[in-house]
């Protein structure tokens, strides 16, 4: 369950929208053969108004990597239903699932995507004890993706919707996929490590009584890292570490790694912070139709680095700066080798109570980048949201 709304400065964690998930969410109490668990229905929703104007490169619109001047609606609805009580062993227990609809339009690539992933969001059974949690599912573990920098809305999922290639899951999609792992809070050090394993990658899991021998050609792979919430002690620093790996198999090229870090810090009023994310062969899990990378095979080496700064001017208003820039190495098709794609965009943040608006206006040079002297896609972009929560 990808948390996009990102509440930096004046929309400070816990405040937005809190009273309104707490007077709509529906509880239920039932005996369970142990004792008394709880169970809470909540979602959100989430509209946006995007547009999209090209104004330089090489490609024509409508061709392979090349995009159109156009504007649209998108929508984001998840209905979230979770379960909490205690054991016959003392211990506290949690589980849950998500469904999530990403909309359908007719020119949506979502088309062929959503139906299998409607019910792969947030899918879990946790075992707790204390500051440790066992944990076993789909899309639940802590993971590093959303970086350190401070933003009002993540900028690579916003550009990827515009066709940039850079992307916040680096790696073995570790922990998007199916697996088992451990979170355990460290309250003196101001950090969450966790650990995951995941039997195959990008495997988000089979119907039950499913052929589970069947093979998707990736092998399995593990995930490492920790966040950080005033680190160390310090009020206000903010800090990522995540590692994953998947070792190549019969049907993949070479072994496949993810890198992502970042410090941020908030000193009141105005937050900054630095991330940087790292794929490596990802372009080695490929199919006949390719891969996020854009090609059949690849040996490529993706690297975005991200920078942030946000101004709360009140309780409710936030502005924010963030520059991205992607760099693609050993790449054989469109990715950018040689050629670095920078996006620079201005948000604005405001917080209504029960609703929260953003808008991120963004200019980008350089979009999906190209070999040699070429140079891809430039234009401007923009995108309203209203999100609330239920």
């Amino acid at each position: 369950m990808k948390n996009k709304l990102l509440i930096t400065s004046a929309l400070a964690a816990g405040s937005l929208m809190a009273g309104s998930i707490a007077n709509a969410q529906t509880y239920a109490e039932k005996g369970n053969g142990y004792g008394q668990s709880t169970t809470t229905v909540g979602g959100d929703l989430a509209l946006t108004y995007s547009a999209i104007r090209k104004t330089g490169g090489t490609l024509a619109a409508g061709t392979t990597g090349g995009i159109n001047s156009t504007r649209g609606f998108g929508r984001e609805s998840q209905l979230n239903i979770s379960n909490r009580g205690k054991l016959n062993n003392g211990m506290d227990y949690a589980a849950g699932f998500s469904l999530e609809f990403d909309g359908t339009g007719a020119s949506s690539t979502q088309n062929a995507t959503e139906a299998p992933s409607i019910s792969n969001e947030n899918v879990y059974f946790d075992l707790i004890a204390g500051n440790t949690t066992l944990t076993a599912g789909v899309d639940h573990i802590q993971r590093g993706y959303n970086g350190a920098i401070p933003q009002v809305y993540n900028i690579t999922e916003m550009m990827y919707g515009v066709g940039s290639r850079t992307t916040y899951v680096v790696g073995a999609k570790t922990s998007e996929a199916a697996g088992v792992g451990i979170m355990q809070k460290i309250p003196s050090l101001g950090i969450t490590a966790s650990a995951y394993y995941a039997p195959r990658s990008a495997d988000t899991g089979a119907p039950e009584m499913d052929n589970v021998v069947s093979s998707l050609g990736t092998n399995s792979s593990y995930e490492v890292g920790f966040n950080g919430v005033n680190t160390l002690g310090v009020t206000g620093l903010t800090t990522s570490f995540f590692f994953n790996k998947m070792d190549k198999s019969n049907t993949t090229l070479q072994d496949v790694k993810g890198i992502t870090y970042g410090v941020g810090y908030n000193f009141g009023t105005i937050a900054i912070g630095f991330d940087k994310f790292k794929d490596q062969g990802r372009g080695a899990i490929a199919t006949a139709t390719g891969n996020d990378l854009g090609e059949s095979s690849s040996t490529a080496t993706r690297v975005t680095k991200r920078y942030g700064a946000t101004y709360a001017v009140d309780s409710a208003l936030t502005l924010g700066l963030v520059k991205s820039t992607t760099d693609t190495t050993g790449s054989a098709f469109t990715t950018n080798n040689g050629n670095t794609e920078t996006i620079k965009a201005l948000q604005i943040g405001y917080n209504f109570g029960p609703v929260a608006f953003s808008g991120t206006f963004a200019k980008f040079d350089n979009l999906d980048g190209a070999g040699g002297a070429v140079k891809e896609d430039s234009g401007r972009s923009a995108q309203l949201r209203l999100n609330t929560k239920f």
